[in-house]
């Protein structure tokens, strides 16, 4: 029995754009094409064949897409959410987006009526699972990201990285606070949050130093009779985790994929 193919948009063509790109295209038989590739800036695109190049991101409905990938900016979400949604469904890697609850009320209200759906990834988050399936057990839940200085995208906080000469805890506080201030950081965060016990009650802490030069997430999770300790150190580039964009993958992939074989879900 033929399968139907999964029509896959593109928001946002940087590293992990380019990446996910190339993974979908390397295997024609995982059920997904990748239908238009839109990034803000058209010279980030200049090596996407011609046909996918999409121009104008409002005439994204023109391509007939069943799933849409922003992997671009927060602001993407708040602008364009509400609009893809009414027409398809939407996967947002900039799981900040969220730590607005006006965005996460138009997302869920807009789905509703129009009978979409939106997507979180895990982002290689480790036990994420186990967050999800306990979160009504747990007290609390403290996530310790630490990365060098020079990986982190300071412009919203205000702060020069090149100033921090030794090991700085940038932030330190509820995971909704953070989000604003450190956007392209903290989608790790973010979801973490939104998986468990929300953006209030989950605790953040931001800690950078010029002599790491990898990257580490810990998350601690307590709660009556069960306790949660996992930590995930990785290389970065970027902004990013070398291990962001096969996860983002490997959501997509989840979701999207009808080739032939056995999946897990």
């Amino acid at each position: 029995m033929s399968q139907k193919t999964t029509r896959i948009g593109l928001i946002g063509y940087g590293q992990i754009g380019k990446t996910v790109h190339g993974m979908i295209s390397r295997n024609p038989e995982n059920g997904m094409e990748v239908v238009f590739v839109y990034d803000q800036v058209s010279q980030m695109m200049a090596d996407v064949p011609r046909e996918l190049v999409l121009e104008e991101l409002g005439d994204f409905a023109s391509r007939k897409p069943d799933l849409v990938v922003e992997m671009a900016h927060p602001s993407v979400t708040r602008e364009w959410g509400k609009t893809l949604l009414e027409k398809t469904n939407y996967m947002l890697i900039s799981v900040t987006a969220l730590a607005d609850p006006e965005i996460e009320t138009m997302l869920e209200e807009t789905t509703r009526r129009c009978g979409t759906r939106a997507f979180i990834p895990h982002g290689g988050v480790v036990g994420m699972d186990a967050l999800r399936e306990n979160r009504d057990v747990w007290d609390e839940v403290h996530v310790t990201m630490k990365k060098p200085p020079k990986n982190v995208d300071c412009a919203n906080a205000g702060i020069d990285p090149d100033s921090i000469i030794k090991e700085t805890v940038l932030y330190d506080g509820p995971t909704r606070r953070i989000c604003p201030m450190f956007p392209r950081n903290t989608n790790t965060l973010a979801s973490i949050a939104y998986a468990g016990i929300g953006f209030e009650r989950t605790h953040s802490t931001l800690i950078v130093n010029p002599s790491w030069d990898t990257a580490t997430v810990a998350i601690h999770a307590k709660g009556e009779g069960v306790e949660l300790n996992v930590e995930r150190v990785e290389g970065i580039t970027g902004v990013t985790g070398a291990s962001t964009p096969a996860s983002i993958f490997n959501s997509v992939q989840t979701i999207g994929s009808k080739g032939p074989g056995i999946h897990l879900r």
